[in-house]
Order: C-alpha cells, then sequence, then structure tokens
C-alpha cells in the first residue's frame, strides 16, 4: 500500500487479504490480519453464536465452523468500505444442504488489523435447525 492509499482502501485491502489466505488454508496467514484482542460476534440463534474473544477463541470458532458450513471455499461477492469499517457481502456452502449460505461480514479495523468481526445473515439455511455447539 502506497501513502497515497486511503485509510478506507488500506482498511479494506487488510479484510480481502484476511480472506485469501482463508481461502487458502494459511491460518498464520489470517492471523496476521487479526488484532490480538480481536472480537467477533455470533449471531445468538445459530449454534454457534457467542462472542468470541481473542485469537484462542477465534480458533475455537474456527475449528466449530467446519461442522456446519464449508470454511475451505468463501466466496466474497464484494466490499465497502468506509473509514475503519469494512462491510463483504460473503456466501459459504452450508455442509447440510450445500446451497450457499448468505451473510453480511462487518469488521472494524483499526491500525492495520481487524478488532472486531460482526456477522449479520440473510439466509441462515439449516443453520439455525442445528443444536446449540458445545
Amino acid at each position: 500500500m502506497t501513502s497515497a492509499t486511503s485509510l478506507t482502501e488500506q482498511n479494506r485491502a487488510v479484510v480481502e487479504a484476511m480472506f485469501a489466505a482463508a481461502n487458502k488454508g494459511d491460518v498464520e496467514g489470517v492471523f496476521s490480519y487479526l488484532s490480538d484482542d480481536v472480537t467477533v460476534i455470533e449471531p445468538l440463534f445459530l449454534p454457534f453464536g457467542k462472542a468470541y474473544h481473542g485469537k484462542d477463541e477465534f480458533l475455537g470458532l474456527a475449528q466449530v465452523l467446519p461442522n456446519y458450513l464449508d470454511i475451505s471455499s468463501i466466496t466474497v461477492h464484494y466490499t465497502i468500505a468506509d473509514g475503519d469499517r469494512v462491510a463483504a457481502c460473503v456466501g459459504i456452502t452450508d455442509i447440510a444442504t450445500g446451497e450457499l449460505t448468505h451473510f453480511i461480514e462487518q469488521f472494524t479495523v483499526q491500525n492495520g488489523k481487524i478488532v472486531e468481526n460482526r456477522l449479520f445473515y440473510h439466509d441462515a439455511g439449516t443453520l439455525i435447525d442445528q443444536p446449540k455447539a458445545a
């Protein structure tokens, strides 16, 4: 990124690079874009719904998600960025149906690191019918 790149575009690049690392299965790469105290907020109606704090809990979420979603192939349809906020319209395949589950991930980026990720599901598919994860 050059100094001429706006903060908005720098933050968009952070989120897009994090997704690129995730799609390569590069956990270290993903972690390099997260702050140590990152918070991920999944809706409570989901079987894995709760707030996850820090990289250890983020890793725990990443280990539970494959029971429900095929996280090996994340489709980012588009991103929208404004200052420290970046939203990504995302699709991930629901394991039970093979259909894409659509949602928006809203990121807050500070000092080049993702500090918060809040998810908003449009179509939760079969996820809402699954029992709560331990």
